[in-house]
This record gives C-alpha cells, sequence and structure tokens, in this order.
C-alpha cells in the first residue's frame, strides 16, 4: 500500500504546500482535523494524504483525518459537510468521536453555531457543543438509528469462540461479552483476534469493528475495540460504544443511558430508546479535545 503523496507540490490551496490541521483528542481517538472547504486538498490526494501523515513516529500520527467542507449542490440543508477518513485511506460512513471532534472544530472555528447539523454519508448529525464550564470539550451528538445486519454468530479466532451479536452504527460493529475484557487477553492476543475477525467471511464485504465489553453494572460497560481501517486496537470508539450499548440493553444486561468505558479511560455515554434488537432516539455524548494547531510540511507526506 502506497504510504505518500508524490509529488508533494501536488497538495493544493497554498503556494507553501503546507496544510493548517488542529490535532483534536475525542475520548481516546486521535483526529488531524483540516478546514477543507477552500479544497486544500484534491479528492484523488485526500487518500494518500491521509496514509502519510496518519504515520505514527514519521508524521504527525492519528486515527484518522477528519475533513469539514461546505455543502454541496442539491444537499439538504446543513452547517457543512463531515468526512472521515480512516488512517489507511478508506472513507467512513462515520466515526462518533470523530463526528464529535468536527462539530467543535466547526464551533470554535465559526463554521457553526453550538447546536448545528452537518452531513455524513450515513445521513445528518444533529450536534450541541456544550459550553467550556460544563467540561473539557463536551459534545453531543444525535444519530441515526442503528440496523442489525448480521444474525448473532460464534467465531473462533486464536483458539478462543466468541458469540457476537451485530450492529451497524453507521459502521458496521460486532460485539462479544466476555467477564472481564481487561483480563480477557493481552494486547497481541487482542489484535489477532481482532484481525481475524474483522476479516471473517461472515462480515463480508465490509468487514466490521471488532467490541469485547463486559458489564460493570447494570449502566456501565467496559469496552475494548478493535476498528477496522486503523487495524489496530484503538484508545476509544464512539460508535462501538453506541453498538455496545445497545446490544447489552437488548440481552438484558444494562438499561439506558449507558456509560461506556473506554481504554482511554475516558467514559462516553448512549442514550437511547430500547427498540427491540435495535434502538430509537440515539445520542452519544463524550470529549472532544483540542491538542494542537498547527500546519503540516509537505514532508510529512514524502
Amino acid at each position: 500500500m502506497s504510504q505518500s503523496v508524490a509529488p508533494a507540490q501536488a497538495i493544493a490551496g497554498r503556494a507553501s504546500g503546507r496544510v493548517p490541521f488542529t490535532k483534536m483528542n475525542g475520548s481516546g481517538n486521535d483526529f488531524i482535523v483540516i478546514d477543507n472547504r477552500p479544497a486544500l486538498l484534491a479528492e484523488r490526494e485526500i487518500a494518500p494524504f491521509t496514509r502519510a501523515v496518519c504515520r505514527r513516529g514519521v508524521a504527525l500520527g492519528a486515527d484518522g483525518v477528519v475533513l469539514i467542507e461546505d455543502p454541496r449542490p442539491g444537499d439538504e440543508p446543513a452547517d457543512f459537510r463531515w468526512r472521515y477518513f480512516n488512517a489507511d485511506g478508506s472513507e467512513g460512513e462515520l466515526c462518533g468521536n470523530g463526528a464529535m471532534c468536527g462539530a467543535r472544530f466547526a464551533v470554535l472555528n465559526g463554521i457553526a453555531p453550538a447546536r448545528c447539523r452537518f452531513l455524513t454519508l450515513d445521513g445528518p448529525v444533529d450536534a450541541e457543543v456544550v459550553p467550556a464550564d460544563a467540561g473539557p470539550g463536551l459534545v453531543r451528538i444525535a444519530i441515526a438509528d442503528p440496523v442489525p445486519f448480521r444474525p448473532p454468530v460464534t467465531l473462533t479466532a486464536a483458539g478462543r469462540s466468541l458469540a457476537f451479536t451485530s450492529l451497524r452504527v453507521g459502521v458496521p460493529h460486532a460485539v462479544a461479552v466476555v467477564d472481564d475484557a481487561d483480563a480477557f487477553v493481552g494486547a497481541a492476543d487482542f489484535a489477532q483476534i481482532g484481525a481475524a475477525i474483522r476479516h471473517d467471511p461472515h462480515f463480508t464485504p465490509d468487514g466490521a469493528n471488532i467490541n469485547i465489553i463486559h458489564v460493570i453494572d447494570g449502566q456501565t460497560l467496559r469496552m475494548r475495540t478493535y476498528e477496522r481501517g486503523v487495524e489496530a486496537e484503538t484508545l476509544a470508539c464512539g460508535t462501538g460504544a453506541v453498538a455496545s450499548a445497545v446490544i447489552a440493553t437488548a440481552r438484558g444486561l444494562a438499561r439506558p443511558p449507558v456509560t461506556v468505558i473506554t481504554s482511554s479511560g475516558r467514559p462516553l455515554r448512549v442514550a437511547f430508546t430500547p427498540d427491540g434488537d435495535s434502538a430509537r432516539t440515539v445520542t452519544l455524548a463524550g470529549e472532544a479535545r483540542i491538542v494542537a494547531t498547527g500546519e503540516l510540511w509537505p514532508e510529512a507526506w514524502v
């Protein structure tokens, strides 16, 4: 897989070739957020640019890139269009933590009001960016109703059999309940299991994000996630928190609102109305923190 854009001067928008960015952290997921309304990145450049700048150690590093763009002709009314690209350059329909970061970025930069609507590949998302005195970067979003996309199945990977329930929350998720998510397996084994299940034929052609959870109490879950597109265990997953909370409730293990403790230690809060194997009126709340602002130099993607 190519990891660079060549030549560097192909990046549009300014003579220096540098791209202004904001580094943000959404409850443990980190993102490079770019105001692409001036078309700093042409369409053909986005995927290779993302792969390059998301590399850790040799570039800025991130789980993905969030682009803020103007609505397109024919779009329904909205304050902006939100796009998300995983670290491998693939475009995702939705990313909960990335959506919250995008909303706060838009509000801070005068692109949208504190209560705003933006467009995603999964449909419109309504967001509320809470005043700073309520907490560091607290954002709440309302998203489309989840949809079951595969029947429950037991799958085996690395010698372990797990019963997965599947739910599409913008993107596909598979959730398995264990006694203790932290003690389940170490990081290396979890990466092996996550990769195997994520690519299992049961989930073709899209694959799935893999969430391993345990119940702390009737309204609190612990979650670990292997994310497709990042192809690694990440510190949080907003849509995974929604899938985990809805599935745990459908199984009688929890009741909303549900707090999901991520691997960063930061909580995600999921509120919804149960509806059989799915849910209605889903909201997700978490932290969207500013880490840094600056310019990405062409040396970051060559």
